[in-house]
C-alpha cells in the first residue's frame, strides 16, 4: 500500500491529521533542551527531575508479561537538574531509591522530582 492511499484510509477513519511523510512527536529525536521545554518542570535546589524507565513488557525469550508479574524499576534519566545539583547531568541515567521522591504523572507521562542525595548511582551501559 502507498503512502497516499494510507492517508486517505486513516483520515477517513479518524486516524492522523497530516500526511504520514510528515515528522510526529515520536520520529523526532529528542534533545534534552527539547524534553525541559516540552516538560514544563524545572528542579530547584538540589532537587532533581526523572523521567521513569518501565520495566521491559516481554522476557528474553519473547513471552508477554502480564501487569502484576512486571518488578518495578528503580531506573530513570535525568530531565532537568537544579542549581545545586553536583554530581549528576541532564541525560544520565541513574538507580534511585524505593519510596523517594515525588511521583508525577504528566501528559500520560510518569517522572520523579527526587532530592539529588536520594539518587544511589549512575547507570553506565
Amino acid at each position: 500500500m502507498d503512502i497516499q492511499r494510507a492517508d486517505r484510509l486513516l483520515r477517513r477513519f479518524g486516524g492522523f491529521k497530516y500526511p504520514l511523510e510528515y515528522p510526529t512527536s515520536g520520529s523526532v529525536v529528542k534533545t534534552p533542551e527539547m524534553m525541559k521545554m516540552s516538560v514544563g518542570i524545572e528542579p530547584l535546589a538540589a532537587m532533581v527531575l526523572l523521567e521513569l524507565e518501565k520495566a521491559p513488557e516481554t522476557t528474553a525469550g519473547g513471552l508477554l508479561l502480564p501487569e502484576e508479574a512486571r518488578e518495578k524499576m528503580n531506573v530513570g534519566r535525568v530531565l532537568s537538574v537544579g542549581p545545586d545539583a553536583e554530581h549528576v547531568a541532564e541525560g544520565d541515567r541513574v538507580i534511585y531509591r524505593n519510596y523517594a521522591g515525588t511521583t508525577i504523572e504528566w501528559l500520560g507521562i510518569e517522572y520523579l522530582l527526587i532530592k539529588e542525595e536520594d539518587l544511589q548511582a549512575k547507570v553506565t551501559n
